[in-house]
Formats: structure tokens, sequence, C-alpha cells
């Protein structure tokens, strides 16, 4: 039996080396989940010459498919989470996106690929709501927006080993149409990356069940029992806090899919790099610089609430100058060199605001409850910016530019006004995120 001297101090918490393994082992999961869903930006040339599609039936696949039940089903199971054992939510969870990734894999038709890419979305529907509610609970309010940002930070990781990988298997298979595999057979060579991604989730599964489940934090005054009519009152009370809230972090969402699902598409096609190239430099910088950007976001975020409980609002509108003139770089510049350092800068920015947005939901919110407001906040995310993004590049792409190689400005295009009304929408927020702030440092 677990003792209270084994949890560590008396508020609760548990020792720091258990809510870092936590951590360790959760970061592996998102960086797995995100591999296995952004593996499909490095494949769009194969993709659509062997399935005979266009870029619009790629953001399809690439967002439609993935969140049309990943969004939705994340809202019962932020309620599920609420109430039982998030460790098992996620094995679960890691075991059908994997199996599904490698369904992709298998896919031979346009439509098999798109009910694959569904499966993905409802694997991957399981680890947010779980994840952000175990770190939540597990470090103490002034640590808690680092772990959280360091474990955000692992989608740059994911993203660019995905690219990473998937430039080294497209690499290894470039001379060959076909490839042979274990127990798989004869598959093409895009086919082959899917399955080879979605294989070590099937080896996580297991670790998922050594991390400790810490207690979970709720005021004083919170019912044991929580039920969707306790969220939905207390979302109603604060209405405008996550109305504003969710907006921006949507907005900078939909600015970071537009451009990560598009950019490994713009090397190849607009500065002529191979795949495998694209795959293993690209990658590199989205790791690098993503994951610095959220690291940094978490220790600044952390601090400047010391002084004011809006201070990671603030920090996200400090960033969105630097974001745009970095974002404005990469699509608009003729060297790949200099767009490569471009979109690396753009991935650091974009980072920042994105790791914060899951900060700032958990801060605004009860811990009894955090399980729900975490799925609602990647219900909208997912269902509006990661669909919305990827596809209206590709509509601008093939509905205004009629141009393949115009995809760099498409970016652009859609990003920009993004970033902008996110900016917007940040500046509305902080006076209501404030005053829920400090109502439930009171009730605390």
């Amino acid at each position: 039996m677990t003792t209270t001297a084994a949890l560590g101090p008396q508020d609760g918490y548990p020792p720091m080396r258990i809510a870092c393994y936590l951590v360790g082992v959760l970061i592996i999961a998102n960086i797995l989940s995100f591999v296995d869903r952004q593996i499909l930006a490095l494949l769009v040339g194969p993709i659509r010459r062997d399935l005979a599609i266009t870029d619009t039936d790629i953001s399809v696949l690439h967002g439609f498919a993935f969140t049309i039940l990943y969004s939705f089903l994340g809202l019962p199971l932020g309620r599920f989470v609420d109430r039982h054992n998030r460790r098992l939510v996620i094995v679960a969870g890691v075991a059908i996106w994997s199996v599904m990734t490698i369904a992709c894999g298998l896919a031979n038709s346009f439509w098999e690929l798109f009910a694959a890419r569904v499966g993905v979305g409802i694997g991957e529907a399981t680890l947010a709501p779980a994840a952000y509610s175990l770190i939540s609970d597990a470090f103490r309010p002034d640590r808690r927006g680092t772990a959280l940002s360091v474990y955000t930070s692992g989608i740059y990781l994911g993203i660019g080993a995905a690219l990473t990988l998937g430039g080294l298997v497209i690499a290894m298979t470039n001379q060959q149409a076909d490839v042979t595999l274990p127990l798989f057979g004869t598959v093409r060579s895009w086919q082959a990356a899917f399955i080879v991604v979605g294989l070590p989730g099937l080896l996580l599964a297991p670790l998922i069940l050594t991390i400790t489940e810490p207690p979970r934090r709720r005021p004083l005054s919170a019912a044991a029992n929580v039920t969707p009519d306790d969220a939905l009152r207390y979302l109603k009370g604060n209405g405008r806090a996550f109305l504003f809230t969710l907006l921006a972090y949507d907005c900078f969402a939909m600015a970071a899919y537009a451009a990560g699902s598009w950019v490994p598409t713009v090397f190849v096609r607009v500065h002529h790099w191979p795949m495998a190239q694209t795959g293993l430099y690209y990658g590199l910088a989205i790791m690098v610089m993503g994951c610095a950007g959220g690291a940094l976001a978490g220790i600044f975020g952390d601090r400047m609430i010391g002084a004011n409980l809006d201070g990671r609002l603030r920090l996200s509108l400090y960033s969105i100058p630097l974001w745009i003139l970095a974002i404005a770089t990469g699509t608009l510049s003729g060297d790949p060199w200099i767009a490569l350092a471009g979109f690396g800068f753009s991935a650091f920015f974009s980072s920042v605001s994105n790791c914060i947005g899951p900060t700032v939901v958990q801060e605004m919110t009860p811990g009894r409850l955090r399980g729900q407001a975490t799925a609602l906040y990647f219900f909208t995310q997912n269902l509006f910016s990661l669909t919305l993004g990827p596809m209206a590049v590709a509509l601008v792409t093939d509905k205004i530019f009629h141009d393949d190689t115009a995809v760099a400005a498409s970016i652009l295009v859609v990003a920009l006004p993004a970033i902008l009304l996110g900016g917007l929408f940040t500046l509305l927020a902080r006076r209501p995120f404030t005053q829920t702030r400090q109502t439930l440092e009171l009730a605390a």
C-alpha cells in the first residue's frame, strides 16, 4: 500500500522524480501520436500519384478524416477521464492509434486510407484529456506551466520525427517502387513509411502502466462526484474567459497546422528538394526550434504569472510580430536555406503560443473538471483548426492560384490572418481570464 510519506510533501503532490517520470513517459506517447498523425505531410506526392487524388483530397485525409471522431469523442472521454483511471485510457488509445497507423500502410484506395485515418483519430482522442489532467495534478502551480509546456513540445518532436523518419524510409526505398516487409509482404514505399512509424506504439502501451496516478486536485468545496452539468455550469459562469481564450488559441493552431501540413510540400515543389532531404532538414528544424519555443514558453510563463495572472497571455501577444516575420520569410524567400531558417523560427514562435494554450485552460479550471476542459479545448481546436488549416491552404492553391507551385503563397494567405485574429482574441481574453483566475484562487 502507498503511504502518505511515499507520496511526498503533505500538500499531496508526488515526489519530483515520480512526476518527472510521468511527464517523460507521456512525452514519448505525445511524440508517437504526432509521428503517426503527421507522417502524411511528407508523403503527399507518392500518395497523390498512386491514389490519383488532388491536394484538396489530401487535406481531407490530413484534417477532416482525422478530426471527425477525434474531436467529438474527446468530450465524453474528458468526462470519463475525470472519473476513471487515466493510465488505462491512454493505454487503450495508444494501441488503437498504432494499429490504425499500420492500417494506413495497407490502404490501396482513398476511402481505405480515409477509414484508417479516422481510426487514428479515435485512438489519439484519448491522450490529451488524460495526459493534461495527470500532469496538472502531479505538479504545483509554480511548476505546472513548465511541465505542461515541456509535454506539449512533444508535438514538435513528433512532427520533426515523423518528417525525419519518413525521410529516412523514403531514402532507403527511393530506388524501389515496392518494398517487401516481414509479415506485411510487398507494399509501396509510402505504405512502408506508415507501417514503420506505427509499430513502436505497440511497444509503448505497456510502458504507460508503469506511471503513478497522482491524486486529483480539487478546491476544498468540490463535490466528490462530477457530472456533465457541473462542467456546463462552470463553463457558463466563465463564458467570456473560455470563449475568447479558445478562439485565440484555435486561431494560433490554425496558422500552425496550415504551415506544418504543407511546408514539406513547399520544399519539394518550389525548392525542388528530394523528399528525403526535406524530411531530414525540416524535421530537424522543427524538433530543435519547436521544442525550444515550448520549453522557454513554460519557463518564462511561470515567471510572468508571478507578477500578472494573465502573464501567459501576454507572452503569446509578445510572440506575434516575430512569428509573422518568420513565416513571411519562409514563404516568400526564393532561397531554400533562408526559407528553412524562416520556417524554423516560425515553429519556435508558434510553439510559444500553442504550448501556452493548454496551460492557460488548466489554470482557469478546477481540478475536478480539467479532463472535460481539456477535451473542450482540443474539440474546438481540432474540429476547426486542424480541419480548416490544411484544407484552406489546399483550396487556395487549387481554386484561387490554380498552380501547385503557389503552395508557399497559400500558406501565408491562410496563416497571416489567423495569427492576427488570434492576437485580437487574446487581448479580449485578458480581463475575463484574470477574473476567473482570481475566483479560483479564492475558492482553493
